[in-house]
């Protein structure tokens, strides 16, 4: 009987030693994928993507202008089928981006994006 006790316990002592180890294992990770996840993407990221897309507010019917804001390099681009994106091809991250857009209201207005506002176009 006093065996019997003595292997329970330590049965119990190292079941439990196990969860504690995974739990800081998975504490771990966990960490380590925020971190993962808040890197910023470099130039050779941005690359990467063929396209980048810029959401509008409302639905646009053209688009006037499309440049960087700092060297006013123009930027290829187009609007998406249902006007609530601007879709740049060949975007390299050079800072803000500066639009001229005409929404389907008439409204004519101009804005610029940092490369925070400028996600790319993952294709499905």
């Amino acid at each position: 009987m006093k065996y019997l006790f003595t292997i329970c316990f330590c049965i119990l002592t190292f079941q439990l030693a196990e969860a504690q180890v995974t739990e800081a294992q998975k504490i771990a990770d966990e960490k380590k994928l925020k971190e993962q996840m808040s890197q910023r993407m470099d130039d050779e990221d941005i690359k990467m993507f063929k396209q980048h897309q810029i959401y509008l507010d409302k639905p646009a019917m053209s688009i006037e202008q499309l440049e960087y804001d700092k060297d006013q390099t123009p930027i290829k681009g187009k609007l998406s089928e249902d006007g609530m994106r601007i879709i740049m091809d060949g975007y390299t991250k050079k800072g803000r981006v500066k639009a001229v857009v005409m929404y389907a209201d008439g409204e004519r207005a101009e804005f610029t994006k940092s490369t925070c506002f400028i996600d790319p176009v993952i294709e499905l």
